[in-house]
């Protein structure tokens, strides 16, 4: 290769970084050295210095305290010094290796590096065992990713280092008068050995939860939710759900079956943190509003004030609940965002992967081709399975923490409502009846919660689109604009549809507001109807608003079997337009 095409590099390891024909356009495939030491092991302690802010941000919202040493928490400790040892046992050998003359040849700048870069990823991860245990942290998804990494990362070295001790051996057990001196590649070998079994070990440890803390926010109870003390890959694949879902299987659950709700998932967490950006919002809506000042003329001899106590004549600017809700519950969702556009990315890269099988297939099909080795067509399938794996898991963890976060902003906008109710004045009393008051907690405050699991569609919806036709148009090319012009006349059919489905849920809310007000004045005034024998005529009027609320939610059904039923024919309609052409 010419000098011009070294990579960078090339010189801090004293070997090519990356080699297509070693690694991709070959038979027997395998990583550079350099590749090796770098880029798989310093990558998975970027991961880990990038994403510990999420570790920090666990201790210092963790409701619970102390930890006591135990097994588990012990053998990681000794494990992780085991490692920081060994880490500084390399930096040593290597300096020592640098300063002598007949070996300093063999030492390049990332056998330096590469165990300072270690030794300080393993101090952090040291540092968390203490912070975790003080803390009340059971568990990290951010140290076990670090662990799963290093250990897949390390695979491919951990092949490279026992080719390269079976060939050593083979020169050592030779007939060869001068055998070389091995001394510093053996070193590394044994050095590597050590390192990987400690990192499995790690790996190993951390698929498991820590003990329960002493010290708890909340009273620990005998029903509570085993999700709270899991760990991260208990979580992942919900292993801790298998207990209630066993029970369900042998007998009907009842009541006292059920969990207690997560302590973060309850009001006592929730509606501080609302309460907080809903007031400063509220003061901050009233300092805008300043009133007018008091104004007096004089006519006919009198005096006129107007607005003499200076109060506000307009009407009031209402204060938004948008921003504190975004306030309070926009992080959780911003990360759920996050996994949606993995989960999209991962939907299309699926295909990707599929047609890269099938290319392989045709290559064995045709004699006249020169086939690709058999290794690529198993990397293909490995890369097809995890990849729909990682989708599979993305999206659970997404619906997840999207119901989640519906939960939460349900909860509070009902504990607000209720709050609100409790003080509300006595002319805006008259203004809602009791049943309106029940209908916001009961009915709209639920709507917020069943659009959050929805609302990133808003954004995912036309990225899904825009990756389709872009892969079509790879494929098909022009005639995918046939497709694409179906897709656009069903967004005003949609949006008409959508548009009606809203009036009609206005109109329903509207009856069903008149029915519980009516219903409360029937209860309200139950002695006087029974006395003068009202009830068949109230009957009727209750029937009546009934009827109205029966046809409006029939007429509202079939609009929304409409909109399903477009949608369901969409992809046949447009794979017949596309394919037609």
């Amino acid at each position: 290769m010419a000098d011009n095409d070294n990579h960078p590099m090339d010189e801090f390891c004293g070997s090519k970084f990356w080699n297509a024909n070693e690694t991709w356009w070959t038979t027997d495939p395998d990583f550079t050295k350099c590749f090796e030491k770098t880029a798989l092991v310093w990558g998975p302690c970027v991961f880990l210095w990038a994403f510990s802010v999420f570790d920090f941000y666990y201790l210092k919202a963790s409701l619970d305290k102390n930890i006591p040493w135990n097994k588990l928490n012990i053998s990681k400790l000794v494990l992780n010094s085991a490692l920081l040892i060994l880490s500084a046992i390399d930096f040593v050998f290597a300096l020592v290796k640098s300063g002598d003359e007949a070996t300093a040849s063999l030492i390049h700048p990332v056998d330096i590096w590469g165990p300072i870069i270690k030794f300080a990823t393993f101090l952090l991860l040291f540092i968390f065992i203490p912070l975790n245990r003080k803390y009340g942290v059971q568990t990290s998804g951010t140290q076990f990713l670090f662990w799963f990494l290093l250990v897949i990362f390390a695979i491919p070295q951990c092949r490279t280092e026992v080719r390269a001790n079976n060939e050593r051996s083979k020169i050592l057990n030779s007939d060869i008068a001068e055998k070389p001196d091995y001394s510093w590649d053996e070193y590394n070998y044994v050095s590597f050995m050590i390192y990987f079994a400690f990192s499995c070990a790690m790996l190993f440890l951390n698929c498991f939860a820590d003990a329960m803390p002493r010290e708890t926010k909340y009273k620990r109870t005998n029903n509570e939710i085993p999700e709270s003390s899991a760990s991260f890959l208990s979580r992942v694949t919900y292993t801790w759900f298998d207990g209630m879902a066993w029970k369900g299987y042998r007998q009907p659950l009842e009541e006292k079956d059920l969990w207690d709700l997560r302590p973060q998932d309850s009001c006592r967490e929730i509606m501080p943190i609302f309460a907080y950006y809903w007031n400063k919002s509220v003061h901050k809506n009233y300092q805008t509003q300043t009133p007018p000042q008091p104004k007096a003329q004089y006519s006919n001899g009198k005096v006129e004030f107007e607005n003499p106590h200076g109060r506000s004549t307009g009407k009031k600017k209402v204060t938004s609940i948008m921003p504190p809700i975004i306030k309070s519950f926009g992080g959780v969702f911003l990360f759920g965002a996050l996994m949606k556009f993995i989960c999209d990315v991962l939907t299309f890269a699926q295909p990707q992967v599929l047609s890269l099988i099938i290319s392989f297939v045709e290559d064995y099909a045709d004699e006249e081709v020169e086939r690709q080795p058999e290794w690529k067509g198993i990397f293909y399938s490995a890369l097809l399975f995890i990849s729909a794996a990682a989708q599979t898991f993305i999206l659970g963890q997404y619906f997840h923490r999207m119901f989640v976060v519906g939960l939460r902003i349900r909860t509070a906008l009902i504990n607000a409502i209720y709050r609100k109710a409790l003080v509300i004045s006595n002319a805006t009393r008259k203004e809602s009846t009791v049943g309106e008051i029940v209908n916001l907690m009961a009915v709209d405050a639920q709507r917020f919660m069943d659009l959050t699991t929805y609302l990133n569609m808003i954004w995912s919806a036309p990225l899904q689109i825009a990756l389709a036709m872009y892969f079509l148009w790879l494929q098909l090319g022009p005639s995918v604009l046939a497709g694409l012009a179906v897709m656009i006349i069903l967004i005003p059919v949609n949006g008409v549809i959508a548009n009606r489905i809203k009036v009609y849920q206005i109109r329903q809310m509207k009856y069903k507001d008149e029915r519980v007000k009516l219903m409360n004045e029937v209860l309200g005034g139950i002695k006087v109807l029974k006395l003068y024998a009202w009830e068949p005529s109230f009957e009727n009027q209750v029937l009546q608003i009934r009827d109205k609320e029966i046809e409006t939610l029939k007429a509202t059904a079939y609009l929304n079997a409409g909109t399903s039923f477009l949608w369901s024919c969409a992809p046949f309609l447009v794979s017949c337009n596309d394919f037609s052409k």
